[in-house]
């Protein structure tokens, strides 16, 4: 490519991206080849997004299955009030268009596949979820694909670089070595808004330096950020000898069961589930499906032998308190998508009894 390939409006965009010591058209040029994959439209994706907009990129693909809901609007700063109840992935495909209307947007409603990859460079892993980190891990692996990483709750941030490939290979298993489920949510720890900007704009800035060579990247280094003090420290990581990709457990992956499929059991002539809503009272009082137990009130309620149905959100929280239900001996289905997905599709909701 050459300086001519790079128009006019883009150069102007670039421009002090450019002007950095050692970037100048070589790393203008580098960016507008490189297509990038952002797994997480909400509190980490929207500062990835925001600064990727404005990159000089070739193609920007938003993978989010979510749609957009009132607590997000604090943190999740691509979105405003009018967007309630639209998909993240399209309404942030139209944020990040509005930037660079000469920047390939692609919208992809709906969770994280390892086919999403294929095609990109580099991979920004913002949907905050050990589960889908494995997946990106492994599928970055064996497409030979970097990918940046960030975590935060609470008051406590975390943000990476792996790539299985090269002289040092390092992945989130080398971090992470055991299989275990998500712990903790926003919604129930609670996350300062302005953290998921100061670890999203780290994991902007770690795209630019993969792609374009500006700065050093987070390979084998992992720095975290205590937001009480804003004290950040830096943790040297390297993959061990033990190093091993975590097996799947048998509980691995708790079966689903789509709303669809639920209300039909709900009014159908057979043994109705027992429903059973780990959102926090906050949420329930929004409303819950008919009949639903909070978790507390399972174990004094006459359910017998009847099959458990598990309900949240989007599907996050149930899927850790199925694993725990089944660990048990009782066995315990999640609803796909959540309570979001039940609405979605105009199912009707009541107050907690």
């Amino acid at each position: 490519m050459t300086t001519d390939d790079v128009s006019a409006d883009r150069r102007r965009l670039t421009s002090r991206t450019a002007a950095l010591d050692g970037a100048g058209d070589r790393a203008v040029r580098a960016l507008a080849r490189a297509s990038v994959l952002v797994v997480g439209a909400g509190g980490l994706g929207a500062p990835v997004l925001t600064y990727l907009a404005g990159a000089g990129l070739r193609r920007v693909t938003v993978v989010d299955h979510d749609v957009v809901d009132a607590s997000n609007l604090a943190r999740q700063t691509l979105f405003a009030a009018a967007d309630i109840g639209r998909s993240k992935a399209e309404c942030a495909a139209e944020r990040v268009r509005g930037v660079d209307p000469e920047l390939e947007v692609v919208a992809i409603d709906e969770s994280f596949h390892p086919d999403h990859v294929a095609g990109h460079d580099v991979v920004v892993d913002a949907a905050d979820s050990v589960e889908v980190t494995r997946a990106i891990s492994d599928a970055c692996a064996r497409a030979g694909v970097p990918f940046v990483w960030g975590t935060v709750l609470g008051l406590d941030g975390q943000v990476s670089v792996f790539h299985d490939s090269g002289s040092e290979p390092i992945d989130f298993h080398d971090l992470h070595p055991d299989a275990l489920p998500d712990e903790g949510s926003c919604a129930l720890d609670g996350v300062l808004p302005a953290l998921c900007g100061a670890i999203g704009s780290v994991m902007a800035a770690q795209v630019t330096a993969l792609v374009a060579g500006i700065g050093e990247p987070l390979l084998g280094r992992v720095l975290t950020v205590d937001a009480r003090r804003w004290r950040w420290t830096e943790s040297a990581l390297r993959r061990g000898p033990a190093s091993r990709r975590p097996l799947p457990t048998l509980d691995d992956a708790p079966p689903r069961i789509a709303p669809s499929a639920l209300a039909e059991q709900l009014r159908g002539p057979g043994d109705r589930p027992v429903l059973v809503d780990v959102r926090t009272p906050a949420e329930l009082a929004t409303g819950v499906i008919a009949g639903s137990l909070r978790p507390d009130a399972l174990g004094v309620a006459d359910t017998g032998d009847a099959p458990v149905v598990v309900v949240c959100a989007s599907g996050v929280r149930a899927t850790a308190w199925a694993r725990s239900a089944r660990a048990e001996g009782r066995a315990a289905t999640v609803l796909d998508g959540g309570i979001e997905a039940w609405r979605r599709e105009g199912r009707p909701t009541t107050s907690l009894d």
